[in-house]
Formats: structure tokens, sequence, C-alpha cells
């Protein structure tokens, strides 16, 4: 279906918004906020095929993992069940999003608002996730995003990147994989969820469990 004039406007002025908010932590924070009170992402916490399909490969990977979720949202449509992971850690810039989460009531799971991009963890973790997130980060920045984070994987942990199909491109992909040295990451599935197709890639620590 083509695209008319109104539709590529919108695309313009959003994008535009976007690369706005995005030059300034503090405008960043604040136009995420205004989505979670506007319910834009509402529509994810009814429960996703892609949310379980992330928690079988994390439970595979790193059973019973410590787990760091950066741009964690408000995490309803990460269905881990208790018993199959030790704690639980998310990190949101938005302080709406982080505070939905906290109302959940997951256990072992505690949440911290911050800047992914320079948020660094007190405790290394076997399995930090990237739910959907890495395309909100600036492309030339990914790689050295991705190598900063494997500095903070316990012995055996993965970094586990998921990314809607429809969202992929060229300068994303090769940022992804060459933040790491070759052999330490995998491409370990590419999912067709009923209409969200997605991709995963696995970064391994370098370090043997």
């Amino acid at each position: 279906m083509a695209c008319g004039p109104s539709f590529r406007f919108r695309k313009l002025v959003e994008a535009k918004v976007k690369a706005l908010a995005r030059s300034s932590p503090r405008l960043n924070a604040a136009w995420w906020n205004v989505q979670y009170r506007l319910g834009l992402w509402d529509y994810l916490d009814g429960g996703t095929p892609t949310g379980r399909e992330i928690a079988e490969i994390v439970g595979e990977y790193a059973p019973e993992a410590s787990i760091l979720d950066l741009g964690c949202g408000t995490t309803i449509n990460l269905p881990l069940i208790p018993g199959t992971y030790r704690h639980y850690h998310g990190v949101d810039i938005s302080a709406k999003a982080i505070e939905q989460a906290r109302m959940i009531g997951r256990p072992h799971a505690t949440y911290e608002t911050a800047d992914i991009l320079t948020y660094a963890p007190q405790e290394a973790y076997d399995a930090i996730l990237l739910r959907e997130v890495i395309y909100y980060l600036p492309t030339a920045k990914v790689s050295g995003f991705l190598e900063r984070l494997s500095g903070f994987l316990a012995p055996g942990g993965v970094i586990l990147i998921q990314v809607w199909a429809g969202e992929t491109n060229p300068d994303l992909i090769a940022a992804i994989e060459g933040s790491t040295p070759p052999g330490m990451l995998a491409k370990t599935l590419e999912l067709d969820s009923p209409g969200h197709p997605m991709l995963y890639f696995l970064i391994k620590s370098d370090v043997i469990g």
C-alpha cells in the first residue's frame, strides 16, 4: 500500500522528535514518560509470543540466572516463572515505566530508573537482556555499548538481543556483529512470531563458567 503525504510527514516529524529526544538524556526520559502516560505501549502488556520466546531462550542458555533487563519498560510482557531465575533487575530511562513495573509484584526483583547507555551495574549478571531496545540507541554507539556490557557478564554469561525484523538495517546488524570477536556471537534464532518476526543475537562471555 502506498504511503500518502500525511503519513510521510508524520514519520518525518516523529523522526525529528526522536532525534531531538536522544540528544539529551533528560529530554529522552521525558519523551518516554509521556509515551507511557498516554498508554502508547499498553498493547504490549497483553502478553506476546515474543515474551515467551525470550524467556525460553534465557532458560536454555542461562538457567536459574541473575538477569539484567535493560530498557525493560513495564516488564509485564516478560513471563518469567518464579524458580527459573535467581534475581531480576529491570532498568529503564522512564520513571513511569519503572513505577508500573514495580506494581506487578514480581518475586526476587528490583528496579532502577537510569539511562542504559551510561548505566554501570553493581554486580555481574548471567543474562543481560536487550528486548526490542537496541534500535532506539544511536547506531554509532551500539558496538561500544555492547562491548562495555560484556564486561558485566558473569563467567559463562550471555547478552541476548531481541530485534523486530521490521526495524533491522544493515548498519545496525553490522554494529551488533562487530561488537565482539569472531566466534563470540551467534545469531541463534530467527523466529516468525505471529505478525511480529524476531531476530535474536547471543553474545557469549569469553570466560568459561
